[in-house]
């Protein structure tokens, strides 16, 4: 903006980040800036622009109608900006450089650790980050470049591939397997469950039509919270055959749950997919992750 504008780009980054945050400290903690200088940054902004932006409130601070309006451009400005990295950004790095990759916590932490050490070992100039996190994080703001997720419908404005199926069975603890007769069935052992967050998700609705409710002795928010305790002995889970394969202390019952399988699918956003490097990674990941798929499908 021109020296006589009444702020410039980097107040609308500002601006958005206490709208974000709801708070001076939370905007501060997230820019890595003091909270007096951000409050400082405020005033400025909002003398130079003569009104309000935010009302001081015992929660927080609320968006005006200005500062709502300034919401608006600083969300089209950020939308912009990710769009054009995206565009340009490695277009002359050729096929070496940092990947952010991300994954669920399941997926990070039992099938991820042998195939990123094999892409490290075979693609020096790749410089791999990792991101575990279980929510949806946007490919389209630039957080990851590549994404791993389990799901049968991918959003349509990614592109990827299918990396493999994953299978999902029943494990027991050894400890429990062993007392157990041909003639007990399993939702006659105690379970572990999984609270409201995944109650609804594929594994949580075969639980609620295949156990009664009090024989789950115990409710995770995520599949690693449920493969740990199972692993503990609390009871049998509902588990990625490539997580409950891989933990000694478990056994399965029965074969994979047909109803249950999902497909793995590798992503990105469709601007990232023509930098080189990304390519690179790309194939180089779903080519290691193919090693896995005999464990990903309760095979092994």
């Amino acid at each position: 903006m021109s020296r006589t504008s009444a702020f410039d780009w980097d107040d609308l980054r500002i601006a958005l980040a206490i709208m974000e945050s709801g708070t001076l400290s939370g905007a501060a903690a997230t820019l890595h800036v003091s909270h007096p200088t951000l409050s400082r940054r405020l005033q400025l902004m909002e003398r130079r622009l003569g009104t309000r932006l935010f009302e001081r409130t015992p929660g927080g601070l609320r968006p005006t109608e200005a500062g709502e309006e300034v919401r608006a451009l600083a969300l089209r400005f950020r939308d912009e900006v990710a769009s054009l990295e995206r565009r340009i950004g490695g277009r002359d790095e050729g096929h070496d450089g940092p990947v952010r990759v991300t994954a669920p916590d399941a997926v990070s932490e039992y099938l991820l650790p042998d195939v990123l050490a094999a892409v490290c070992r075979a693609h020096a100039g790749l410089q791999l980050e990792l991101h575990v996190s279980n929510d949806v994080i946007s490919l389209a703001q630039r957080e990851a470049d590549i994404a791993l997720r389990v799901t049968r419908a991918p959003q349509e404005t990614l592109r990827g591939r299918e990396v493999g199926t994953v299978a999902m069975a029943v494990y027991a603890p050894r400890q429990l397997a062993g007392t157990r007769d041909a003639s007990t069935p399993p939702a006659r052992l105690p379970w572990v469950g999984f609270d409201a967050g995944l109650a609804c998700s594929a594994p949580g609705s075969w639980l609620a039509r295949n156990v009664a409710a009090d024989e789950v002795r115990f409710r995770a928010n995520t599949l690693l919270g449920a493969a740990q305790a199972a692993r503990a002995g609390i009871g049998c889970a509902v588990l990625p055959c490539f997580v409950g394969g891989s933990i000694p202390e478990l056994v399965r019952l029965g074969p994979p749950l047909d109803e249950l399988a999902q497909p793995l699918w590798l992503l990105m956003h469709e601007d990232v997919a023509r930098v080189p490097r990304m390519r690179r990674a790309s194939a180089a990941l779903a080519e290691e992750i193919a090693r896995s798929s005999r464990l990903m499908s309760g095979l092994n």
